[in-house]
């Protein structure tokens, strides 16, 4: 019997890396391109994906012809009409059999629990909750971006920390360290002098993220409003996850994995999540296991009806990291 091939692609704003995997579980090639995402190239991204896919299978050895099946993962591409969008586009390149595309978060999931059932927070610029229930449902919380909500964010943390700051200079706020700390980030002598580099159309929701440390280290130095402004942003990822959790039928203790720059300082984040998911014993909260790239072959597995057992699995991750040595 002929082994079976599959590719996995993870479309970023930083790269877009691919995988190429067997069904015994081993990792045959792994390698990164300059970063390709759905919503920048829209149907173009088939080629910087056919790119990759080439260069992987060269890598093993193997042709078009042997894989079975490809995973692409981008943001962007949790709806039909914009899936469909890249499957087409995709199939055009023949780099599988079977091509499914699926957004990053549905990646992320699948990587974290090894396509089983769990729920993962992801904060960054953004923040969204994606559960897979025990039943295989995928249930979804938040990620409609900064105008609708995204509550719990790097953009909304540093926005509401930015606004203690001014609330403190015009008097209708307590003091907060942040001020000064936003003075001398922005080089300026008063923070209300920081508007024209706010609202220059430089200074995107990526460059309110980026200010999300100076909020830690300032509630790591006591400051109250910095403390609150975290805590309130851990809050927001414990509403997340009782919003999925509500909406499944789930086995205690559930799998958690926390996603993304933000959960860096997740031990500041944390007692704002568990004050409103009040149990800790309900969820088991784990490192996910395996990288979206990875999770983007899995779900390129499962759509060609392949079995994910803990053998396969176990030995996916034995031979993932041996890679990751030499990569």
């Amino acid at each position: 019997m002929n082994t079976k091939y599959f590719l996995g692609f993870d479309g970023g704003g930083t790269h877009l890396r691919g995988c190429l995997i067997d069904e015994n579980g081993e990792v045959l090639a792994v390698a990164a391109h300059p970063p390709a995402s759905f919503p920048k190239l829209r149907e173009k991204i088939s080629e910087p994906v056919a790119a990759l896919a080439r260069e992987l299978q060269s890598r093993a050895g193997l042709s078009s012809e042997s894989i079975v099946a490809a995973g692409f993962c981008s943001t962007g591409v949790g709806r039909p009409a914009d899936r469909e969008i890249v499957e087409r586009a995709l199939n055009e390149k023949k780099i599988a059999q079977k091509i499914i595309a699926e957004s990053d978060a549905l990646a992320a999931l699948t990587g974290a629990f090894g396509g089983g059932p769990g729920i993962i927070v992801i904060a960054g610029t953004g923040v969204i909750c994606f559960g897979r229930a025990p039943n295989g449902d995928i249930i979804r919380a938040g990620g409609w971006g900064y105008l609708l909500g995204d509550e719990g964010s790097g953009f909304a943390l540093s926005q509401a920390a930015l606004i203690a700051a001014l609330k403190d200079w015009d008097g209708r706020g307590p003091k907060t360290r942040l001020r000064p700390i936003f003075e001398k980030h922005f080089n300026v002598a008063s923070i209300d002098l920081i508007i024209s580099q706010i609202y220059s159309p430089d200074f995107d929701r990526g460059k309110f993220a980026e200010l999300a440390p100076l909020v830690f280290d300032a509630a790591g130095n006591g400051d109250v409003v910095a403390q609150e402004i975290i805590r309130n942003a851990g809050r927001s990822h414990g509403h997340l996850i009782r919003a999925a959790v509500k909406r499944g039928h789930w086995q205690t203790p559930i799998p958690l994995a926390l996603i993304g720059n933000l959960f860096r300082r997740r031990d500041v984040l944390l007692p704002g999540l568990w004050e409103v998911l009040t149990s800790k014993a309900n969820f088991n909260l784990i490192t996910p296991r395996f990288e979206p790239v990875i999770g983007a072959a899995l779900l390129a597995m499962m759509a060609a009806g392949a079995a994910l057992h803990e053998e396969f699995l176990g030995k996916l991750e034995r031979s993932w990291q041996a890679k990751m040595k030499h990569v």
